[in-house]
């Protein structure tokens, strides 16, 4: 009698391919995960960038481009009230977030006088973008803050002028 299990032929060429396309996805696809800290500054860098913004708010430059900084800095914050100025600010340190580099932040406002702990998220390399959490949230959402919604005397008044 004489055994058929034999050890199925495996030509060299094929191995040779499959070996070398793991080899070729194990050297790309670290490089696919790698991509977000390529756009995470520093941590000097971004505290930085936050300092710089915040002190920006407390010379009474709107939420913006700064001028003259190096790398460029873009502060992104919706959560301020109109004519509420900050009196000061004290960064408590880094702390989990979602990207980037996020910080802790006390801020002391005036008109009217409050005292906020908030988050700031740093991301970018060039540009710097410092964005409050709340505003990073509703971008990495595609979600905006909305108009309030038309009353229904709005909706008469709109009638009666046309």
């Amino acid at each position: 009698m004489r055994c058929h299990c034999r050890a199925p032929r495996v030509r060299a060429g094929s191995w040779l391919r499959r070996t070398g396309i793991l080899f070729a996805l194990l050297w790309i696809l670290p490089g696919c995960a790698d991509k977000t800290r390529s756009y995470t500054p520093s941590l000097s860098t971004a505290e930085q960038a936050l300092k710089q913004g915040l002190e920006a708010w407390q010379a009474g430059q709107p939420a913006g481009e700064i001028a003259g900084s190096q790398p460029l800095i873009q502060v992104v914050d919706v959560g301020r009230k109109p004519g509420q100025t900050l009196s000061g600010y004290r960064i408590l340190g880094e702390t989990r977030g979602p990207s980037g580099r996020t910080f802790a932040v006390v801020l002391k406002l005036a008109n009217p006088e409050e005292e906020l702990k908030t988050q700031y998220i740093v991301v970018g390399i060039d540009p710097l973008w410092v964005f409050r959490q709340s505003d990073y949230e509703l971008l990495s959402h595609w979600d905006h803050h909305m108009p309030p919604a038309p009353t229904p005397a709005d909706d008469v008044r709109s009638n009666n002028q046309k």
